[in-house]
């Protein structure tokens, strides 16, 4: 099952695209992780339909289901809150305590926020747009990438970890402890989502925030220096050479060998072989905003 997180609400779908069933009508669901979602910026659990409450001067932006019906949400301002577990919520002290946060910024002046999390060996990882990508340890937060960097998506899967940033693609091997930065193969370096499939690493990328092209590629994930490759069948399946816009961040999601990839105008495209081969699966959906694979 592949659940939907769009501009009306929730929509679980087959992969072969039959509705299963629809939840949270009338809201915008921008973050789905397991049971979790986000809409309009405040916390729900699927599995009930509770709503948390956040403090006032937080949205939630981003989510990650933990173990025992747990979530970690990032929020506006840079804050991480765990939520669902017995203490009630917990905001993370150390996280707000990393020294050179009051230097982090945005290009338009505003606070950061805490763009996305994933499950890293040996704790969450943790992106700020635009304050660097963060990594626990021994109890302290230590930066893995640079403010500079202006990453947009985290993912890892085991030891490795991709983000996906304004100067390219970087990739590491070993929890976040070192980088290999690449846009070979790519037709601008501006990249705003990842995934990492079977084999497979597949990133969006185009020209810049505004832009009018945006395309999918895919690089063998233990051959960092390979430059990447177009996803799609040159023209013999459904994924389009290119879109008129952005791949924007969670618009795109993998579980083993399948892919999916979702857009503002409702469309939605699976892979089943790592992003080599796209089917139209729907293309009527209200605006898509983010995506997971039911587990």
């Amino acid at each position: 099952m592949i659940v939907v997180g769009t501009a009306d609400g929730l929509v679980e779908l087959t992969l072969d695209g039959d509705e299963v069933r629809r939840a949270l009508p009338g809201v915008e669901v921008q973050g789905i992780s397991g049971d979790w979602a986000l809409a309009d910026g405040r916390v729900v659990g699927l599995a009930d339909g509770r709503v948390i409450p956040l403090p006032d001067d937080m949205a939630g932006r981003c989510v990650l289901s933990l173990s025992a019906g747990r979530a970690l949400v990032g929020t506006s301002n840079a804050r991480l809150v765990e939520v669902g577990g017995p203490g009630g919520l917990v905001i993370d002290a150390a996280f707000d305590a990393i020294p050179s946060r009051f230097e982090w910024s945005t290009p338009w002046g505003g606070p950061p926020d805490t763009r996305s999390i994933a499950e890293g060996p040996s704790g969450p990882i943790v992106g700020v747009h635009v304050g660097g990508v963060w990594r626990p340890e021994e109890g302290e937060w230590v930066e893995a990438v640079p403010p500079e960097a202006d990453n947009h998506q985290v993912v890892a899967d085991g030891d490795v970890v991709a983000v996906a940033a304004a100067i390219g693609v970087g990739q590491s091997d070993d929890g976040g402890k070192t980088w290999d930065w690449h846009d070979e193969g790519l037709h601008a370096p501006y990249c705003r989502a990842a995934a990492l499939a079977e084999g497979w690493l597949v990133v969006s990328a185009s020209t810049g925030p505004a832009s009018r092209r945006g395309a999918l590629y895919r690089r063998p994930i233990d051959e960092p220096q390979r430059p990447f490759i177009p996803c799609g069948d040159s023209g013999k399946d459904d994924l389009p050479a290119a879109f008129g816009h952005n791949i924007d961040t969670f618009e795109l999601a993998a579980s083993g060998s399948l892919v999916a990839l979702g857009t503002p105008t409702g469309e939605l495209f699976v892979s089943d072989d790592s992003g080599a081969t796209w089917t139209l699966i729907a293309d009527s959906l209200p605006g898509v905003r983010c995506l997971d694979f039911a587990r």
